[in-house]
């Protein structure tokens, strides 16, 4: 990653002259032109320059909590001191290209339209409404075309120059719920792609291509989840090939502003690829629609916390599998199983050029096997936790790991003892856009660069202040469970309380925010549908976003840090306003 970073950094200055000149016909400013013709006020400029988060605050914070109780702490104190000061040269460099280097273009906050998003339910019941029944349908389908080899399609899961697919060692799918209470209020769609990530204008699109089907049919929630394996073809974009990119790209953004018809922008994701990615995703979510019926639903958990590394402090973790099992009133239908659990599925490592499913493809196959039921399973707060390889004997083949791993969670759960308890046919959806400010310039250079593909808008008019657009969703399930629909990799502390405090966190400041599970209250069990609806990063809690060279990974690839903040204040105010 910081070999990648070196390069990023010495490639890109070569864009600052050639910027800086593009910069003077840039379209944001010219609309900042009065209609007088009089010149632009300089010092509106530089204020716009001075929103940026310059760093600062990552060195004068950490001298300020210089520990001498002994040599230890005295060295630790300093080596944040020196952190900061690593982060601020960064800052300083990568803000200063992104200033000149040519941009894509951003919308401005205030002409920012939704389109395309769904708020759920209206009105939330408090009991099962009268005659209420579960009723359920599913659907699968491989999302591969057979061309990924052919040198144009590279894997998701890491930065890189040229990752492109090797070999096809399983499949890549989209597994489907529909899922309806029989209140009346219209169906919930979750669908869940084997993918690193999703960003929200592609989930958009699929929406874009259910309008008809949904308004026919009332469907009032679809929601798109990945399953974020760091070994399938592509689909958000980060592992565009770098070199090219940087060198086509900047040219291409200098064209779009003035031609009518815009040059495609390099990135990691392949046009054919994700065209058929669009088809097979709605064709699967009408099919679970079609396939609805009634049943009922049950809920059990799962202890796996012996195959679960959580990596980062603090170690707070849901340790269950926890599963949704749906029983059709038709003895000969198959069983639904919908899983959640917090496990990152790395377990053919972030670098590799062979495309798998990961673990979750052989969980599936066991399940299909042995318990005669359809999976899918949604990632929950996984922000650092992994596999844990302990009990997987040594010495297995390559990617023979990941099947006995897969193998060993659904042989679990199928042989479990652990209580199940009936859901009630009563379910409660809503959801709200919610901005998380950009404050990582490796990123604002990514989403100038056209790299990453998220929904962002600017707030200035050099696009120096930047928000993601993104959404956050609540939902209840029967009277005794709820879950937090989240577009990201949450931080488990976030959701489950428990972080780190002033003392231990690495800011050595507080967090002063409820958790997700004070703020819906303890008489409901929660879970986390994480990176669902779109994928932003990391989502830490901001006193412990640290220094992106200080030995974690998870910052590097985070908005900022003021994710967690936006995000909890998003979800109290959601919570506010359902009842």
């Amino acid at each position: 990653m910081k070999k990648v970073l070196a390069i990023i950094l010495s490639l890109v200055m070569m864009l600052t002259c050639s910027g800086i000149a593009a910069f003077a016909d840039d379209a944001a400013v010219e609309e900042n032109v009065p209609e007088t013709n009089e010149s632009i006020n300089i010092s509106d400029i530089a204020a716009d320059l001075f929103s940026t988060d310059l760093g600062i605050d990552n060195v004068i914070r950490p001298l300020s909590h210089i520990d001498v109780s002994s040599a230890d702490a005295f060295a630790t104190s300093m080596t944040k001191v020196l952190y900061g000061i690593v982060d601020l040269l960064i800052d300083a460099i990568v803000g200063a290209i992104n200033l000149a280097a040519p941009s894509k273009e951003f919308v401005d906050c205030e002409d920012y339209a939704t389109e395309n998003f769904y708020e759920g339910y209206e009105t939330f019941l408090d009991e099962p409404a009268a005659g209420a029944k579960w009723s359920l349908g599913y659907s699968s389908a491989s999302i591969q075309t057979g061309d990924e080899l052919d040198g144009n399609h590279y894997v998701g899961g890491s930065l890189s120059l040229d990752k492109y697919a090797t070999a096809i060692m399983d499949d890549q799918r989209v597994r489907v719920i529909s899922i309806d209470d029989g209140s009346g209020r219209g169906a919930v769609v979750f669908a869940c792609i084997d993918a690193f990530g999703l960003a929200l204008p592609d989930v958009r699109e699929i929406r874009e291509r259910l309008t008809y089907f949904a308004e026919a049919n009332g469907i009032a929630s679809i929601n798109i989840s990945v399953l974020h394996q760091h070994s399938c073809v592509d689909t958000y974009g980060m592992n565009a090939p770098l070199l090219k990119a940087i060198g086509i790209n900047p040219l291409a953004n200098i064209y779009n502003k003035f031609a009518e018809n815009d040059i495609e922008l390099v990135t990691g994701k392949n046009e054919a690829f994700m065209e058929n990615l669009f088809i097979v995703t709605t064709r699967a979510i009408r099919e679970s629609y079609e396939n609805m019926e009634p049943g009922k639903l049950y809920f059990s958990e799962t202890d796996v916390s012996e195959y679960i590394r959580e990596k980062r402090e603090p170690i707070t973790c849901d340790w269950d599998l926890n599963r949704l099992r749906f029983v059709p009133d038709n003895d000969a239908n198959r069983e639904t199983w919908l899983f959640n659990g917090p496990i990152h599925c790395v377990g053919a490592g972030a670098g590799g050029t062979d495309v798998t499913g990961d673990y979750p493809y052989y969980m599936e196959q066991y399940i299909n096997k042995h318990a005669d039921a359809n999976f899918m399973l949604i990632l929950g707060a996984e922000l650092a936790i992994s596999s844990d390889y302990t009990l997987i004997p040594d010495g297995l083949a390559p990617f023979e790991d990941i099947k006995v791993y897969g193998e060993a969670l659904a042989k679990k759960v199928i042989e479990t003892n652990a209580p199940e308890t009936e859901v009630e046919p009563l379910l409660n959806i809503r959801f709200r856009e919610y901005e998380i400010p950009v404050t990582n310039q490796i990123l604002v250079f990514a989403a100038k660069m056209g790299i990453v593909t998220n929904l962002a808008v600017k707030h200035n008019a050099l696009g120096t202040d930047m928000a993601v657009v993104t959404e956050m969703g609540y939902m209840e399930l029967g009277k005794d469970l709820a879950v937090a629909i989240v577009p990201g990799e949450l931080e488990p502390a976030i959701a489950y309380g428990g972080a780190l405090d002033e003392t231990n966190s690495y800011r050595n400041e507080s967090w002063d925010y409820p958790s997700m599970q004070e703020i819906i209250g303890n008489d409901r069990e929660l879970l986390v549908f994480g990176i669902t609806n779109d994928q932003v990063g990391y989502i830490l809690t901001d006193n412990d976003y640290s220094s992106i060279i200080s030995g974690v990974n998870e910052e590097i690839v985070a908005t900022g840090d003021q994710a967690g903040s936006t995000t909890i204040v998003a979800f109290q105010e959601l919570i506010d306003s359902i009842r």
